[in-house]
């Protein structure tokens, strides 16, 4: 998600966070030591609030804001072990903008559930960050996002199009899905992600695939995956 209108803007510049609250307590040396030369500035940009775009708060989700993390990194390299630490310690869903000193940047996203056993913490469902762009994708900005109806919808309409956008050869069609009308039901785009992610592990594994009974096996499971891709958007 790009081109946040400026009501949103946190302050005139942002404000700069203190990088080591990004550390996770329970990582492993090698993990904290790796983050801590890797992390450069983080600065919160920009926070989606109020109702204009109706929060999501039930037994299941709080979605009461989108905060967007503008986040630097010595190389983009890192982007998918920064993610992946720095993600789950932020409770509300949040979009972290990665770049690094040779002008090429990363969205990450973490679509995050209440944990049913303890409702204080957070689980993440599912989460995906983008292969390195220096152009920002049109199709990611805010305005050319349509689902308004919540804030979760509207960060999974952000989340899916960012992984159909990095994978648009995913079958016939795939580019096609960015201007339908399925973005409107948020349910259907939540099960798209799933599908695509599913594809694209299928198709991978079929690339790895040594024997021919593999490859057979792998292609029924990838028509069986196709086909239930395919019908969420017919």
């Amino acid at each position: 998600m790009v081109e946040i209108p400026s009501s949103y803007l946190i302050g005139s510049q942002g404000k700069q966070l203190n990088k080591k609250n990004f550390i996770p307590g329970d990582a492993t040396t090698s993990d904290k030591r790796r983050l801590r030369e890797c992390l450069g500035k983080v600065v919160l940009t920009h926070q989606i609030a109020g109702e204009d775009i109706p929060s999501r708060i039930d037994e299941h989700y709080h979605c009461a804001v989108i905060l967007f993390l503008d986040i630097q990194l010595t190389d983009l390299k890192h982007k998918d072990f920064a993610a992946k630490l720095v993600q789950p310690l932020m409770k509300p869903f949040a979009v972290l903008h990665f770049h690094d000193g040779a002008g090429n940047h990363a969205l990450s996203f973490s679509h995050k559930r209440l944990n049913k056993l303890d409702p204080g913490n957070i689980v993440v469902e599912q989460a995906y960050c983008t292969d390195a762009f220096t152009t920002p994708p049109s199709t990611l900005a805010f305005p050319a996002l349509i689902n308004r109806n919540s804030k979760r919808d509207l960060y999974l309409e952000a989340m899916t199009k960012a992984y159909l956008i990095d994978h648009p050869k995913l079958f016939m069609g795939a580019e096609q899905l960015l201007h339908s009308k399925l973005w409107y039901q948020a349910s259907k785009v939540i099960d798209l992600f799933d599908s695509l992610k599913t594809l694209q592990s299928l198709k991978q594994q079929k690339q790895k695939a040594r024997t021919q009974a593999e490859k057979a096996s792998l292609n029924s499971q990838l028509k069986i995956a196709l086909q239930q891709t395919k019908s969420l958007h017919s």
